[in-house]
């Protein structure tokens, strides 16, 4: 499976993430000891991705920053969006039409707060039936309480319509689009300034668009405040199951976890006090859990059910 380029996407304005997103943007929440930003780029490089490009807009200055100091990101480019975002669609075509790529070559699409976790060997062999295609998507089944929309596959599994959420069955199971694909670049038909995914790149009315469904799959969303924070302890619930469980290897190879720093018996992490997960220098010893503290705080009343960086906190409902 060739991957000429990865598109990280992380222009988003990080709504979803509560008062905290407002000052961290989310591409830079730390899982564990790392980034999302610089997971998702250990990730594609494990996947072959031969450059590896980030979009930027919202709060764009500090994630750069933050890049430029860390060696995980030499080699890895940044495509400003200005003065508007670009919507994703827009996103791919700022990428297509730079003049060393000049739409060609293939193109894999990442979400910066995701993880579909699948090994090089595996994501190849998935592929390889739909390498002629204009555009892949990626999908996988959820309930349709959580708000996505639904896919609509003819029986050879092409996009045939989009489903809105509100118009779906209550606590249904659905297909819905992960948000990764994989592009022929050379394929599409340029586009200049913003535009929507499933016009100007996968214009399913036009094209024949296959969709590949993630079943059995690890998935790791870290995408919305309470999502982050139950993710954060399925990670070490999952560990104390099976140490060898490849996302947790991924995560330990990368140095995001210190495995010394984990207590299985309390399920925290950096700390005396049962589920808390503690990622400041100073380990955190209260009776207040659970936890979760993304930096240190001066703040002298901990609450329960709270994630705190620096001095600003909020409850996880």
């Amino acid at each position: 499976m060739q991957i000429d380029y990865c598109l990280i996407l992380a222009a988003g304005f990080g709504t979803r993430m509560g008062t905290i997103g407002q000052k961290l943007p989310k591409v830079l929440w730390p899982v564990f000891e790392k980034s999302l930003l610089e997971l998702q780029v250990a990730y594609a490089r494990s996947l072959g991705a031969k450059k590896i490009y980030i979009n930027l807009h919202y709060m764009g200055e500090e994630i750069e920053k933050f890049c430029k100091s860390k060696s995980a990101f030499e080699d890895v480019i940044f495509l400003w969006e200005k003065p508007i975002v670009l919507d994703i669609g827009g996103a791919i075509h700022n990428l297509a039409a730079l003049p060393d790529i000049k739409y060609s070559g293939k193109l894999l699409v990442l979400n910066a707060d995701q993880f579909f976790y699948i090994k090089k060997d595996e994501l190849e062999k998935i592929v390889a039936p739909f390498i002629k295609s204009p555009g892949v998507l990626f999908s996988y089944f959820v309930n349709s309480t959580q708000g996505y929309n639904a896919l609509e596959l003819n029986t050879k599994r092409e996009l045939k319509g989009i489903t809105q959420n509100n118009d779906l069955p209550k606590d249904s199971v659905i297909e819905t689009y992960t948000g990764i694909s994989y592009i022929d670049l050379a394929q599409l038909d340029p586009v200049v300034g913003v535009s929507a995914f499933f016009d100007s790149v996968c214009p399913f009315k036009k094209k024949a668009i296959p969709a590949i469904l993630l079943d059995n799959v690890d998935y790791w969303d870290f995408g919305t405040f309470k999502r982050y924070w139950d993710t954060s302890f399925k990670i070490l619930e999952t560990y104390s199951v099976n140490s060898n469980h490849p996302f947790l290897r991924f995560l330990v190879n990368e140095r995001a976890m210190k495995t010394w720093k984990i207590d299985l018996l309390k399920f925290s992490y950096n700390s005396k006090t049962p589920r808390v997960i503690n990622l400041a220098e100073d380990v955190y010893s209260q009776e207040t859990y659970p936890a979760i503290f993304l930096s240190s705080t001066s703040a002298k009343k901990i609450n329960a059910n709270m994630i705190w960086w620096k001095d600003l906190s909020e409850e996880v409902k």
